[in-house]
């Protein structure tokens, strides 16, 4: 697609450099619709903004009929102010100034100027996602919403058969997010609303940056490091020492997740919810990335606990999807918390799938 001459027919009145040429070839809209474009089409630019505004041309896949009632496959070209739909596929977008202003190429495809065509944002060819992920906020907080959507985009080259989605109503979709703070100052009736959504298969990820912890885990990595490093030259009685001083780290890191994991238990137990442990080594760590222990973030280990639905989530693990000039983290450890992401949309969507096909009540038979 390009800018395209003024065709010679074209009306004097839309004669300007506006016109666009869409080349043969085939799509396919999201729902599977073909839409082939057998021959070169020109289409006219007609918006006139009285502010900057993006246009979008889309095709459309639609059905005629002809005089011998048989159903012919068409097209519709259209310009419109808003994204394609599901079954649209957008072929380019344009940031239109004010007025009736000339379209160009652009001069640099990655990024387009005001006024050029953008074809940043048409789809590839991909298999089609089996399974649709939607996540929510408590409070709409933005960082978190922005560091769900940067995961997102990890999807199609990481994990093409999961797609994520955005939805405005917490405790609507697959998984809620909340901040620890968040959820230990909630109300009784709210707590019963999440204990409702709960037990129809929603997913409530509750995370924590605890300083206390931080400081643990650090003080744990560099006593595990010394003793790697210089167990051959220590005596025993040396070496002894330092192990009883790390298993006393230990001992203080499992106090300080317990203190963090009280709140949430007295929630289950209040709500009459199943306090069994999730199986983590299943659920969370093998599918459908495997994971032989949790990633570790700027030297901090990644703790995940859940009950169910329930999880907790301690360190920063969805500042690493987010590309942050503030935050230096190894190429490494940003793919290992985008695949323990993914785990937690696949683990989310598929708990809340399963639990739909038990309340509508199919019997399914293996054969």
């Amino acid at each position: 697609m390009n800018v395209g001459p003024v065709p010679e027919t074209a009306p004097s009145k839309y004669r300007q450099p506006r016109w666009l040429t869409i080349q043969p070839g085939l799509a396919m809209d999201n729902q599977g619709n073909p839409i082939l474009v057998a021959n070169a089409e020109s289409c006219y630019l007609s918006a006139q903004p009285v502010t900057e505004t993006t246009i979008y041309i889309v095709l459309k896949h639609s059905e005629r009929s002809s005089q011998s009632a048989i159903v012919q496959e068409a097209f519709q070209i259209l310009e419109k102010d808003v994204p394609a739909e599901a079954d649209e596929v957008e072929l380019c977008r344009v940031r239109l100034g004010v007025g009736e202003v000339a379209i160009a190429p652009p001069d640099d495809v990655f990024s387009p100027a005001l006024n050029q065509l953008d074809l940043r944002h048409r789809q590839r060819v991909r298999p089609r996602a089996q399974l649709t992920a939607s996540v929510s906020a408590w409070s709409h907080r933005r960082p978190i919403i922005s560091q769900f959507e940067a995961l997102f985009a990890t999807l199609p080259g990481l994990y093409p058969s999961l797609l994520g989605q955005v939805r405005p109503e917490a405790l609507q979709s697959d998984l809620t997010h909340f901040s620890y703070e968040e959820f230990c100052q909630l109300e009784r009736p709210d707590k019963h609303h999440i204990a409702q959504y709960l037990q129809q298969g929603g997913v409530v990820l509750i995370e924590t940056a605890s300083q206390q912890l931080r400081d643990l885990y650090q003080v744990e990595a560099e006593l595990r490091s010394a003793l790697a490093i210089s167990r051959s030259s220590l005596t025993t009685s040396l070496i002894a020492s330092a192990e009883q001083e790390l298993s006393q780290i230990q001992a203080c890191i499992t106090e300080a997740v317990t203190e963090l994991t009280e709140p949430l238990l007295s929630f289950m137990h209040n709500e009459g919810l199943d306090l069994k442990p999730l199986a983590m080594d299943y659920v969370l760590r093998l599918q459908p990335f495997s994971f032989s222990r949790l990633p570790t973030l700027n030297g901090q280990p990644i703790g995940l606990y859940g009950w169910g639905g329930l999880l907790l989530l301690i360190g920063p693990l969805p500042q690493a999807w987010f590309i942050n000039e503030n935050i230096d983290l190894p190429r490494e450890e940003i793919r290992s918390a985008q695949e323990l992401g993914v785990n937690l949309l696949n683990f989310a969507a598929q708990r809340r799938r399963m639990h739909q096909w038990l309340k509508s009540g199919v019997e399914v038979r293996e054969v």
